[in-house]
């Protein structure tokens, strides 16, 4: 997997946060809401600033090691600190974190599900193009 998977899936999970956070306010209450709609974005911020972190200070491959820096400096003591405030100072609903926080796992397993299934698909198929 390349890290156009972990745009696409940050990408995918901000676009579904937004869709599902209304109806998350709305069935379930604001509690929930708001703890969906904060764990999600927590986990998103998370995993693009994991995903900076690797690909610019883990890498055999020229990089800008100081965006790296950064971005591990950013993820481990602010997000986990905001992380932390945002459990202990406010009242969210622990099952709307949850939910949040596994969306962009949820997403992951779906965009390797489809690309395992698209890959065994196209197995075995000859292309009559122009080859």
């Amino acid at each position: 997997m390349d890290r156009d998977f972990i745009k696409r899936s940050i990408r995918a999970s901000a676009i579904v946060t937004v869709i599902l956070a209304p109806f998350t306010f709305y069935y379930f209450g604001i509690s929930t809401g708001w703890g969906f709609a904060a764990g999600a974005v927590w986990n998103i911020v998370n995993v693009y600033l994991l995903s900076q972190v690797v690909t610019n200070l883990i890498t055999p491959h020229p990089s800008n090691k100081k965006l790296g820096a950064i971005a591990g400096v950013l993820k481990f003591p602010v997000l986990y600190g905001i992380g932390y405030v945002i459990l202990s100072y406010t009242n969210p609903s622990v099952y709307g974190i949850m939910a949040g926080f596994t969306l962009i796992l949820a997403i992951f397993l779906l965009k390797a599900i489809g690309i395992y299934y698209l890959d065994a698909s196209y197995q075995g198929k000859k292309s009559y193009g122009s080859s």
